[in-house]
């Protein structure tokens, strides 16, 4: 028998209350003569020999007027009952696994522990024969467990693994319609999945749709298009939507406008606080110069008066010194700043003077400048006019011995009557033009 669990296993009734330390390993129904028993701590490499031992040391751990088995462990072997049918397990089976494999058919599972030759073959039934089996009269003559301790070691392991192939094999029967159903629930489920997708994905296209007009409407309100669209126009974003590329520049486009907005509202934002408080510092600087002014102005003849009390003072008990130090001091500060604020006063006054008078400048340097040009322009005009007179005047021409060099033909126009050298010397624009007055030029 093997070896491995067989200190670690432990019997006892169904019925009776656990202990609060349970013991490690899995638990395994059996019937001891009409009595249920529970073989607790089987593990994966325990066998039925192993539970066998468990039952006989649990008997022997009873009072002797109420044990019941009587022998050795080899003397006894377990019965495996289902539904009628039984048949006896040999010692080198592995419970547990015997136990899991059965699926959900343990409820009509028994375990029986019962004597080597008292189990009566004629009221068990074998569900089926295996190879190179004896005739059933010399099968049965030495019982069940006398008859599997006879085979030779190889047979009982062949045994034991045909019986585990025929219940893996019961087993995938049983599971094999319900994994049927699943897949086709599962089957079922994906496919509502997958309409329940594509309703979403259709609402999310129209809401795409909808969003883009919207977007195409605000980009021409705010290049100045107020005017409504045409059909032509309100189909055309529908088209241009299929268009990846062209969605994405869209979509570009704007996010750059909305970020140029953003930044256009808040300079203008900071620039209304910039200006709000220039205008409150402005304010506060001439209330306080106001206040100045007044103070300076009114509190002159009290500052005397107080001057002269505590001057008095002073010299009586000589202990008002600092106060009229300090009394000095403000005054000062106060002609000070009265000084100050008068200084600023006439440097705007004058300010504003020397601007008017660089206006005044500026218009007279303009006049003189057109006066020039018109003068000028007359000039060359007059010139042009008198040019066929005076070109036979200058004419070499014969003149008598005694003619004298200058005569009145020469020095008079025969059309206005003035000379024309001293109209010519006469249109200078420095002589006829006075300079311009209260100016330093």
């Amino acid at each position: 028998m093997s070896p491995f669990g067989r200190n670690f296993l432990k019997a006892r009734l169904k019925n009776r209350c656990e202990s609060k330390a349970q013991e490690p390993g899995e638990e395994v129904q059996v019937w001891v003569c009409e009595e249920e028993k529970v073989v607790c701590g089987v593990t994966k490499r325990t066998t039925c020999a192993d539970v066998v031992q468990a039952l006989l040391e649990d008997q022997r751990a009873a009072p002797e007027d109420r044990r019941v088995l009587q022998g050795e462990a080899w003397e006894y072997c377990l019965l495996e009952r289902w539904k009628g049918f039984e048949r006896a397990l040999p010692p080198l089976t592995r419970i547990l696994r015997l136990w899991s494999d059965w699926g959900d058919q343990k409820p009509f599972v028994q375990f029986v522990l019962v004597k080597a030759g008292e189990s009566d073959p004629a009221s068990c039934k074998r569900s089926s024969k295996p190879k190179g089996a004896l005739p059933k009269s010399k099968r049965w003559e030495q019982g069940p467990a006398q008859y599997m301790k006879s085979l030779p070691v190889e047979r009982q392991k062949r045994l034991v693994r045909k019986a585990f192939r025929k219940l893996e094999k019961i087993r995938k029967e049983r599971t094999a319609p319900r994994g049927g159903e699943e897949g086709e629930e599962g089957i079922s489920r994906l496919v509502q999945l997958i309409i329940s997708q594509d309703h979403t994905i259709r609402h999310q296209i129209h809401r795409m749709r909808e969003l883009d007009l919207e977007i195409e409407q605000l980009e021409r309100a705010v290049c100045g298009g107020r005017e409504s669209p045409a059909p032509e126009q309100s189909e055309s974003p529908r088209a241009s939507l299929a268009e990846s590329t062209a969605g994405q520049s869209a979509e570009s486009q704007l996010q750059e406008y909305l970020c140029t907005s953003d930044s256009v509202e808040q300079m203008e934002a900071q620039l209304k606080k910039h200006r709000d408080l220039i205008e409150k510092l402005s304010r506060e600087i001439d209330a306080e110069m106001r206040s100045v002014c007044t103070v300076g102005a009114s509190g002159g003849g009290a500052a005397g008066e107080g001057s002269g009390a505590a001057g008095g003072g002073a010299a009586g008990d000589g202990c008002d010194a600092v106060g009229v130090e300090l009394q000095r001091v403000r005054r000062g500060l106060e002609r000070g700043v009265q000084r100050g604020l008068a200084l600023q006063a006439q440097a705007v006054q004058l300010e504003g003077e020397l601007q008017r008078s660089e206006e005044t400048l500026s218009c007279r340097s303009r006049e003189c400048e057109e006066l020039a040009a018109q003068l000028s322009a007359l000039r060359v005009t007059t010139a042009t006019s008198h040019a066929p007179n005076l070109t036979p005047t200058h004419a070499p021409t014969h003149t008598p011995p005694h003619a004298p060099p200058h005569t009145d033909t020469t020095d008079t126009d025969s059309d206005t009557g003035i000379s024309s050298t001293h109209s010519q010397d006469s249109l200078s624009p420095c002589m006829d033009t006075p300079p311009p007055r209260d100016t330093d030029v």
